[in-house]
C-alpha cells in the first residue's frame, strides 16, 4: 500500500506544469514481504539485507525522494500461499513467494517442477529458466493482466532430495510411506507409490513430530537449516530432483506506476542486484547444507546420514512418472491459452544444452 506525501508545491507552478511530478521532492512508503522467514530462505534473506538496503541507498543518494519501507516477513502480512493475492490488492507493493503455491492461478510458471530429475545447480537452472521466459512472454503477461503486478526478480530453491525419518536405498522401499511435500512436487511420490501429504515449510517439522508423515521432499538448506527437520528426520538422500527456479518477486502495479521515474528505475535494477545475489546464496547454502547434515549425523551417531540415490536408481523411479510431465502440459494448455508442450519441450531443451542429461527423455506433446 503505497502512501506518498509531497512537499508544499505553488498550485500555479502545478497547473502550469512548470515543474514535472517526477522531480517534486516526495516521501513514499512501501510495504515489502514475504510468507517465508527471512533467515532460512535465501531469497527472503536477499530482500531483507540486499534488495531493501539497496533500494533505501540508492533513492537516499540519486534522487530528492525519500523512502521508507515496511518490511513484513514470515506471513506478517501474507502467508505463503497468500502473497500474490496481496500484492494484487496492494496490501504488499513488493513481494516475493514461491509459484509452487499457485498451481490454480500460475500452473504455467511450474514447468521446472513438471520435468523432476532436471538441473541440480540453482544457478544454471535459474538462468535457463530465465531464457525461457523470455521466449514465453505470456508468463509474465498473466501476471500483470490478471493480477496487478509485474515480475521483477526470480530466484529459487537448492537441489529437492528427501529426508526421511528411516534409512533406505532403493526407490520401492518408498512406497507405502507418508510423505510431505508443498504440492506440485507430490506426484514424485506419490505416482512413485508413496502416500502424498500437503503441507508447507512453516508446518513440516510439526508434521514429522507428530507422526503425520515419515519422510519430506525438501532441500538441503532448509533441512539442515533453520527450521531443523533433520531433528525428526535425520536420514538425508541426495535425489537429484533439481534445483527450482520457483520464488518470484512482483510489485504492484499501481504502485510501479504512481512511483517517480527514477526510484522505479532503482527498484528495477535492484531486484537484478537482488535475483543473483539470491540464487548465489541459494546454491551456496546447498552446499553447507549437505556438510551439516553429515555433521549433525553424526552427533547421532549415524554415520551415513546423507547418500547417494544411484543413476540406475533415478531412472527406475523417473520411467515410473515419465507420463506425468504430459498431462502436466495438457493442463497448461487447456486452462492457461498457452502451448504447454512447446513450454516444457523448450525448457528441456535448454536444460540439455548445459550438458545435462535426464534419466528419461520425457514425451511431451505429439
Amino acid at each position: 500500500m503505497l502512501k506518498l506525501f509531497k512537499k508544499s508545491i505553488p498550485l500555479g507552478l502545478l497547473i502550469s506544469g512548470a515543474i514535472a511530478t517526477s522531480a517534486i521532492a516526495g516521501s513514499y512508503t512501501l510495504r515489502v514481504g514475504s510468507g517465508h522467514p527471512a533467515a532460512p530462505t535465501a531469497y527472503v534473506t536477499g530482500m531483507k539485507k540486499t534488495l531493501v538496503p539497496n533500494i533505501k541507498k540508492r533513492v537516499k543518494a540519486e534522487t530528492s525522494h525519500k523512502i521508507k519501507i515496511i518490511e513484513a516477513y514470515a506471513g506478517k502480512i501474507a502467508k505463503v500461499h497468500e502473497t500474490l493475492e496481496a500484492v494484487e490488492k496492494g496490501l504488499l507493493d513488493i513481494g516475493s513467494y514461491c509459484v509452487c503455491f499457485e498451481t490454480a492461478k500460475l500452473l504455467p510458471w511450474n514447468f521446472d517442477y513438471f520435468v523432476p530429475f532436471t538441473l541440480t545447480n540453482l544457478e544454471t537452472n535459474w538462468e535457463v529458466k530465465h531464457k525461457v521466459i523470455k521466449k514465453f512472454p505470456t508468463l509474465t503477461k498473466m501476471l500483470e493482466d490478471k493480477y496487478n503486478q509485474k515480475f521483477i526478480a526470480m530466484q529459487g530453491f537448492d537441489d529437492y532430495g528427501i529426508g526421511t525419518v528411516k534409512k533406505w536405498n532403493k526407490a520401492t522401499e518408498l512406497k507405502g510411506v507418508k510423505v510431505i511435500a508443498a504440492g506440485p512436487n507430490l506426484p514424485w511420490v506419490s505416482l512413485f507409490g508413496s502416500i502424498p501429504v500437503t503441507s508447507t515449510l512453516p508446518t513440516m517439522y510439526n508434521d514429522l513430530a507428530t507422526g503425520v508423515a515419515k519422510g519430506v521432499i525438501i532441500f538441503p538448506s532448509a533441512h539442515a537449516g533453520g527450521f531443523k527437520f533433520y531433528e525428526q528426520a535425520p536420514y538425508w538422500k541426495v535425489i537429484g530432483f533439481g534445483a527450482m527456479a520457483q520464488t518470484i518477486t512482483t510489485i504492484n502495479m499501481k504502485t510501479l506506476n504512481k512511483l517517480p521515474p527514477e526510484v522505479a528505475k532503482i527498484i528495477l535494477e535492484e531486484a537484478i542486484v537482488y535475483e543473483k545475489a539470491a540464487v548465489k546464496d541459494g546454491q551456496k547454502r546447498y552446499m553447507k547444507g549437505l556438510t551439516d547434515l553429515m555433521k549433525l549425523g553424526k552427533k547421532k551417531g549415524i554415520n551415513d546420514a546423507v547418500t547417494y540415490l544411484p543413476v540406475k536408481q533415478q531412472k527406475i523411479w523417473a520411467e515410473t512418472i515419465k507420463d506425468w510431465p504430459n498431462s502436466r502440459a495438457k493442463d497448461i494448455t487447456k486452462g492457461y491459452n498457452m502451448d504447454g508442450a512447446a513450454l516444457m519441450n523448450t525448457y528441456m531443451d535448454e536444460v540439455e544444452k548445459t550438458g545435462h542429461k535426464f534419466p528419461v527423455r520425457y514425451k511431451i506433446g505429439g
